[in-house]
């Protein structure tokens, strides 16, 4: 029998492959808004492997490819296949990116084999939070970044978070600025930065932390 983190995954990842055809028009201010806030944050070097863990249809590795950043390898993680299919289409053929289709829980790459993790607009979606950190801290080389962008369960939009959750199948489990900083520093990250703002209807937060050095 399926455990709960299985069923999740697979209703999210069916409820993903319903709006993959209109996705990025349906929330394109939405994507634009979370996308520079986290580009104003982003920092990669040519040589970097990158993981974006919930890539979606891959707007932000096309930003990066329409702007030249340079950068050595780029992956596409999500457990929609038909976003990851969109994503494929926007990047064509540039063989500086691969696909993956891995729950974020549990990632089938080497430890320490990344210099940046992202994971943009989808941490609301992971059954099992704790267990997704932890897969980042462990994929991540000493001394590399994870970017964590998501909704802020604070004020008003505790009432937009439960609606919303009772109106989509897919996991929500929002959860605050304060409880996402909490659980990152527990699990032995760094803090280095920290954003909230408002857009439209949604609070919203960016955490920066880094993996320590080895024996720091």
């Amino acid at each position: 029998m399926a455990n709960r983190t299985e069923l999740s995954k697979d209703e999210t990842a069916e409820s993903y492959d319903a709006l993959a055809s209109k996705y990025d028009v349906r929330w394109k201010g939405y994507l634009e808004n979370t996308h520079q806030k986290l580009l104003g944050q982003l920092r990669i070097h040519p040589s970097d492997r990158v993981l974006d863990i919930s890539a979606g249809t891959g707007y932000l590795a096309k930003y990066i490819q329409q702007n030249d950043w340079e950068f050595g390898e780029f992956v596409l993680n999500d457990v929609s296949s038909e976003m990851l299919g969109k994503a494929q289409e926007k990047v064509g053929s540039d063989d500086r990116y691969r696909f993956t289709g891995y729950s974020a829980e549990q990632m089938s790459f080497e430890t320490n084999s990344f210099d940046r993790v992202i994971s943009m607009n989808a941490f609301h979606n992971y059954p099992n939070q704790e267990a997704v950190i932890q897969e980042v801290y462990r994929v991540l080389k000493p001394g590399g970044m994870f970017y964590l962008l998501d909704w802020n369960k604070e004020g008003l939009f505790r009432v937009v978070n439960y609606w919303i959750d009772k109106l989509t199948s897919e996991t929500i489990q929002t959860v605050s600025v304060d409880d996402a900083e909490a659980l990152l520093s527990s699990l032995h990250f760094n803090i280095k930065n920290k954003q909230t703002w408002h857009y439209r209807y949604w609070n919203l937060f960016l955490i920066t932390v880094n993996k320590p050095e080895q024996g720091k």
